[in-house]
């Protein structure tokens, strides 16, 4: 065959060759994913690095402590006394001296914490056995002196003579030494007693005054709970202590 008559058929074998490779091409362009194009410059791969949780950081974020529940603790202040504490919780004497092991009620030292028994005494737990080393406790310091000094109690006045919502006796305590004036009365010539509970005056002219009517008692007030005002001009008040002893009277003017 000359060459004349094959050169058509190398012509149609190149197109051939060209439209496969064109093809192939295509296939093979359309399979790569397209690189997104972001204005500003082209994408850096940042790669982070693991962050390690150790168990017991695990453990203090998923376990929160339950707040602990009890009595409250009163941290002694200077000028405390048992029967304030108790007027001011409302919580018995012997209840506070039980849950703390007191004996005896007149001796409290500044920073002693005393368990306050608010609602009532706990049941008694069972005390473990074993030997326990005690920690040595802070020397035991009054906070008021209990014996040293003098007493020198006298009434100074009766005010609101006759009505009820302002009437009331004052008593103070001008000598050096406090004075615990349970069971002590304030009583007047017509047979009405008033009763004191527990309650303390401080000495260095420190007071209390008795009221008539009914009230709240606090560190420098008490009140009787009548109904009737029961002072008049002329009486004479009377203050005994508790073994009946009398330590001081006041005619009202």
């Amino acid at each position: 065959m000359s060459f004349r008559r094959m050169l058509p058929f190398l012509i149609l074998n190149v197109i051939v060759s060209a439209v496969v490779v064109l093809a192939v091409l295509y296939w093979w362009d359309a399979r790569q994913p397209e690189e997104p194009v972001v204005e500003g410059g082209p994408i850096t791969a940042v790669t982070l690095p693991p962050i390690a949780v150790t168990a017991a950081a695990l453990a203090q974020a998923t376990d929160t402590p339950e707040p602990e529940e009890g009595p409250p603790i009163h941290v002694v202040q200077p000028g405390d006394t048992l029967g304030n504490l108790s007027q001011f919780y409302d919580v018995p004497i012997e209840d506070i001296m039980a849950a703390n092991d007191l004996t005896n009620a007149d001796f409290l030292f500044v920073g002693q914490q005393l368990v306050i028994p608010v609602g009532g005494l706990a049941t008694a737990t069972p005390q473990p056995t074993g030997t326990v080393t005690p920690n040595t406790p802070p020397t035991p310091v009054a906070t008021a002196p209990a014996e040293a000094g003098e007493v020198e109690i006298e009434i100074t006045s009766v005010q609101g003579i006759g009505q009820l919502e302002s009437e009331a006796v004052q008593i103070v305590n001008n000598g050096s030494r406090q004075a615990a004036l349970l069971n002590w009365e304030v009583q007047d010539e017509d047979g009405h007693v008033y009763t004191f509970g527990q309650h303390t005056i401080f000495g260095e002219g420190a007071g209390v005054m008795v009221h008539t009517r009914a009230g709240q008692n606090s560190v420098t007030a008490v009140y009787w709970n009548l109904t009737e005002p029961v002072w008049e001009s002329g009486e004479t008040v009377t203050l005994v202590d508790a073994d009946g002893a009398e330590r001081a009277t006041f005619v009202i003017p």
